[in-house]
C-alpha cells in the first residue's frame, strides 16, 4: 500500500510539472539543454512543446532543428524523419532540403539524396554547389555520364570553378584515367599548393601511376600539414607496404586507427600485412 501511495505521489509531481510547462517554456529549456551540451534533453524537451501544440505554426523550425540535434547524437534515421516532416509543412525550404540532402549522402542513400539535390536545382539552377553535390552522389552510384554533365553546367557557369576541375579528377579516377586526373591535380596545386586534401588525393593517382617516390612525398606534406587525419597515415601505410617496409606502415596503419580511421579499412591492410 505504502509503495502505491509513493508511486502515485510521483505520478502527481509528474503531472504538476509538465503540465504546468508552456510550449514556449519547452522550447527555452531546449535551448538551456543546447549550451550545456545535453543535446539528447534537447530533442526531448522539442518533442515535448510540440506534442503540447500539434498545430504550432513554429514547429516547422523546431523539427529542424530536432532533425540537426539527432544528427549530431548519431541518430541519423531519426534525424531524417524530422527533416521530413518539417518539409511537410515547408516543401520548398532550401535550408530543409540541403540538410537532407547532404543526411542522406551521409546514410549512404545516394539515389534519395540526387532527388533532394535535383529539387534544390530546380529552384537554383545556376548554384555550383547543388549541381556539384549531385555530380558527387551520381558518381557514388556509377552514373559517371550524369557527374560529368553536372561538372560542365558548374564550368559553363563558372570556368575557373575549382569544384568543375576536382569532380572532373573524381570522374577520371572512376573510369581509370590516371593521366587526365593528374593533370588536374597538377592545375588546382599551383594556386593551392599547401592544401593536404588535394596532396593526398594527387598522391592516390601517382600511386596508381606507379610514382611511389612522388606517392610518398605528396601524402608525407598532406600528414605534415593536417597530421590529425587519419586518411593520411592509411595512405602512408598503403604505399609503405608497396615498398615492402611493413614496419613503418604498421605503425602508420595503428596511427590511423587511432585517430578513427574506418575499421574496414584498418584490417584490410592489416591483412595484407600478413600476407606479405
Amino acid at each position: 500500500m505504502k509503495k502505491l501511495l509513493f508511486l502515485l505521489a510521483d505520478f502527481a509531481i509528474c503531472i504538476a510539472i509538465y503540465g504546468q510547462t508552456t510550449y514556449d517554456e519547452w522550447v527555452s529549456r531546449s535551448f538551456d539543454y543546447i549550451e550545456s551540451d545535453s543535446l539528447a534533453e534537447a530533442v526531448d524537451a522539442l518533442r515535448e512543446a510540440m506534442r503540447l501544440e500539434p498545430a504550432h505554426p513554429q514547429n516547422v523550425f523546431l523539427l529542424s532543428n530536432m532533425g540537426t540535434l539527432q544528427r549530431r547524437l548519431g541518430r541519423l534515421q531519426e534525424a531524417e524523419i524530422s527533416y521530413t516532416s518539417a518539409l511537410g509543412l515547408l516543401p520548398h525550404n532550401e535550408t530543409l532540403l540541403r540538410n537532407r540532402a547532404s543526411l542522406r549522402g551521409e546514410r549512404g542513400t545516394y539515389d534519395a539524396a540526387i532527388d533532394d539535390w535535383t529539387t534544390l536545382i530546380a529552384l537554383q539552377p545556376q548554384n555550383e554547389d547543388y549541381l556539384y553535390e549531385r555530380a558527387l552522389c551520381r558518381l557514388v552510384t556509377g552514373d559517371t555520364v550524369g557527374a560529368r554533365l553536372d561538372l560542365e553546367s558548374i564550368d559553363r557557369i563558372n570556368p575557373k570553378s575549382a569544384k568543375a576541375r576536382m569532380g572532373m579528377a573524381y570522374v577520371y579516377k572512376a573510369q581509370g584515367e590516371w593521366a587526365m586526373a593528374l593533370d588536374l591535380y597538377n592545375a588546382l596545386l599551383e594556386h593551392n599548393k599547401d592544401n593536404p586534401r588535394l596532396l593526398r588525393e594527387r598522391a592516390e593517382v601517382y600511386l596508381q601511376e606507379g610514382h611511389i617516390a612522388a606517392a610518398l612525398q605528396d601524402v608525407n606534406r598532406a600528414i605534415e600539414l593536417r597530421p590529425a587525419e587519419p586518411l593520411g597515415y592509411v595512405l602512408r601505410a598503403q604505399i609503405r607496404l608497396l615498398r615492402k617496409d611493413t614496419e613503418y606502415a604498421l605503425r602508420d596503419i595503428q596511427k590511423a586507427q587511432e585517430l578513427g580511421a574506418d575499421a574496414r579499412i584498418v584490417t584490410q591492410i592489416k591483412e595484407k600485412m600478413q600476407e606479405k
